[in-house]
């Protein structure tokens, strides 16, 4: 399978121009015979949305939006796309940080991020209620294990203990593929972390990992993009070219 890496600098809020944009990505991605395309965390919104998130408006375009990206993609071409969902579940936060899986012509399922930080310059749980279930999708005879950052960052074994209940890694035993959807802030020796951490995750799993990370500046966060692969022996396979946008295969 050869899949499309997007290192994708959205414009936070404008749904209509980012769906544009990951459209013509998607276009070329397929041009070079790539059968699926990994966006970012939140990419048809851009990262960190916040309180746009609080407009039932500001959802119901998003749900829109993507439908129609479906019905424009490619035929046979299948696209993670990360989003904002609501959640219908009474006394609950009322949103999912999510990814849409689009393929033939459909938004095919959603799967939300399981876990939620609220450290540093994060504040996910004032807008999100966590997913709780592992996140399997067969395509082209592989399973890919779909998570979105933070997902990957609670491995007990690596950090020596877990900030969070749950590792949801380890419920993806089954998976051929691990893909990670991310917009993860830029800091000093932060790629050097990530890299480390990563590789280790590969070979503890015996999984590879491809992890698609946002770049560009928003607000006060800069996202360096730097995108990884990694095989399950965790060795490098690609590092995306830092702080540009970058479409690139694997």
């Amino acid at each position: 399978m050869k899949i499309a890496i997007a290192q994708f600098n959205p414009t936070i809020g404008d749904i209509a121009g980012n769906a544009q944009k990951l459209l013509e990505i998607a276009q070329t991605a397929a041009a070079n015979n790539a059968t699926l395309l990994v966006t970012p965390e939140l990419a048809l919104c851009g990262y960190p949305p916040r309180d746009l998130l609080l407009y039932p408006g500001f959802i119901t375009g998003l749900h829109k939006s993507l439908t129609e990206l479906a019905q424009q993609l490619p035929h046979s071409f299948s696209a993670l796309i990360g989003t904002a969902t609501a959640n219908p579940q009474p006394g609950q936060r009322p949103l999912h940080n999510s990814l849409a899986w689009l393929h033939n012509g459909q938004v095919q399922q959603y799967y939300h991020k399981r876990l939620l930080p609220t450290y540093d310059v994060f504040d996910e749980a004032r807008y999100f209620q966590p997913g709780t279930d592992q996140h399997l999708i067969k395509l082209n005879g592989i399973t890919l294990g779909v998570t979105i950052c933070e997902d990957l960052w609670n491995d007990e074994d690596y950090w020596g203990k877990r900030q969070y209940a749950i590792n949801p890694l380890a419920d993806l035993g089954d998976a051929d593929l691990i893909i990670n959807l991310s917009a993860s802030p830029y800091c000093v020796g932060k790629q050097a972390t990530r890299e480390d951490m990563l590789r280790h995750s590969a070979r503890r799993y015996h999984q590879p990992i491809i992890y698609v990370n946002q770049v560009g500046g928003n607000d006060d966060l800069i996202f360096d993009g730097a995108s990884l692969a990694l095989n399950a022996q965790g060795n490098l396979v690609l590092r995306s070219q830092a702080f540009v946008e970058t479409l690139d295969y694997v």
